[in-house]
């Protein structure tokens, strides 16, 4: 049997292979894996995949079913990208957008099976197997439903990212505009010449390569619009407070907060059950306190998740576990609880930090640079011999400018250099006295 080898399959293979190994990418990347948005995303991508291949292969054996079964493939795609991009948006499944490629899908599916769907044409000098008709029209809209919710997904989370990952959102953006106008454009240039079908194939790979890489390098851009969370708050069962984490601006007045805080905690017991969660609604925004043995937990956001409420409580059970001897002991010298940020790291590392809005600000370390470089580390330890006191230094280089290691170590030796020189001078001084 004599294959149909022709340039549209090689482009073809070469965008469902970009396709395939993007969905591959953001499975099994431990920072990506277990988004859930994102596994909406990746089916989609995955049955994107199967259209690809589907219609190379139709094209290779000139086979009419497979050519069928390929335009289906972008009913679930279309679907599955409707319910990941809204779930990012608004973290929930529903959206018109759903109800529309539902409704059409299904007249779709049943287009894919009438007599005249597909057809043989020669395009270029080669043979292949095209959809016609209302099939070919039903396909040229999920096409553009896809583009279009591309680029309206890329442009809303460009516009609403924090400065720390504007860059990477920009990134994300430029693979939704690859995606979506560029080969929304490339597209319609097919009905002029069929060569710009290659085009399309190929800027189609590239754009969802380009956004799935964005992803994998910054999941925050997943978190960027359903929700903001503004500070988490940790006191033990006297109200005494132990630890604090702001992650944007927070429009409430300290001592309202606090005394706020101090209401809800002594009325908790009678609400929720301990290791519960309670939403309460403010107008600035949504209140979430999670009560355990030792300690209270809270979290003020935009608006109530299931997901920070499984991120509040799994960081109030670690809390308490690790630091169980100081809650027990009634510890409540804040030092001692300095060291928690590994345990925001863990719960809450994918959601985006917005206090900083402008490179003229003082840039803050991230989690990441927890360990200290040996260099540095060592340095630390001949300057503060007192462990106490290094520990403490460590804590709050988590906190600190990014130039502060470097200028602080530098003024360190500044100083040094000229107490030895004021010894000096002194001693010279006394010296001068006593010949005197």
């Amino acid at each position: 049997m004599e294959l149909n080898w022709t340039p549209e399959i090689i482009v073809e293979i070469f965008t469902s292979a970009m396709i395939f190994t993007a969905t591959l990418l953001m499975k099994f990347t431990p920072r990506t894996k277990n988004i859930k948005s994102l596994s909406f995303i990746r089916v989609a991508l995955f049955f994107m995949g199967m259209l690809f291949t589907l219609d190379l292969l139709a094209n290779l054996f000139l086979s009419t079913i497979l050519s069928r079964i390929c335009g289906i493939m972008l009913f679930p795609s279309a679907v599955f990208f409707a319910i990941g991009i809204n779930y990012t948006i608004k973290e929930t499944s529903y959206s018109l957008y759903l109800f529309i490629a539902v409704g059409l899908g299904i007249l779709y599916s049943y287009l894919a099976f009438e007599p005249n769907a597909v057809g043989f044409e020669f395009e270029g000098g080669y043979l292949n197997v095209n959809w016609i008709g209302l099939y070919e029209l039903f396909g040229s809209f999920f096409i553009f439903f896809v583009g279009t919710a591309s680029i309206y997904w890329g442009l809303k989370t460009w516009l609403n990212a924090p400065f720390l990952i504007k860059k990477e959102s920009f990134i994300f953006f430029m693979g939704t505009v690859i995606n979506g106008p560029i080969t929304l454009i490339i597209y319609l240039l097919y009905y002029w010449n069929p060569i710009f079908i290659l085009l399309a194939y190929a800027t189609t790979g590239l754009g969802n390569l380009v956004v799935s890489i964005a992803i994998i390098k910054e999941p925050k851009l997943l978190y960027i619009l359903p929700f903001t969370i503004y500070r988490i708050t940790v006191r033990d069962r006297k109200g005494n407070a132990l630890f604090n984490h702001d992650w944007s601006h927070i429009t409430i007045n300290e001592s309202v907060f606090t005394g706020f805080l101090n209401a809800v905690q002594h009325m908790s017991k009678e609400v929720i059950n301990m290791g519960g969660v309670l939403d309460i609604k403010l107008e600035e925004g949504i209140f979430t306190l999670h009560e355990s043995d030792l300690i209270s937990v809270a979290l003020v956001s935009s608006k109530s998740s299931k997901l920070l409420a499984e991120c509040i409580t799994g960081f109030a059970k670690d809390f308490q576990v690790k630091y169980n001897k100081e809650l027990k002991d009634f510890c409540t010298e804040k030092e001692k609880y300095e060291d928690s940020y590994d345990l925001i790291e863990k719960y809450f590392s994918n959601f985006p930090y917005k206090m900083i809005t402008s490179k003229k600000q003082i840039l803050f370390l991230s989690g990441e640079l927890k360990k200290v470089p040996l260099e540095l580390d060592d340095k630390f330890k001949m300057i503060f011999p007192v462990e106490k006191d290094y520990n403490f230094i460590k804590t709050e280089i988590q906190k600190v400018p990014i130039s502060v290691p470097s200028e602080f170590l530098s003024l360190y030796e500044d100083l040094k250099i000229e107490m030895e020189q004021i010894k000096i001078e002194a001693s010279k001084s006394l010296d001068n006295k006593l010949d005197n």
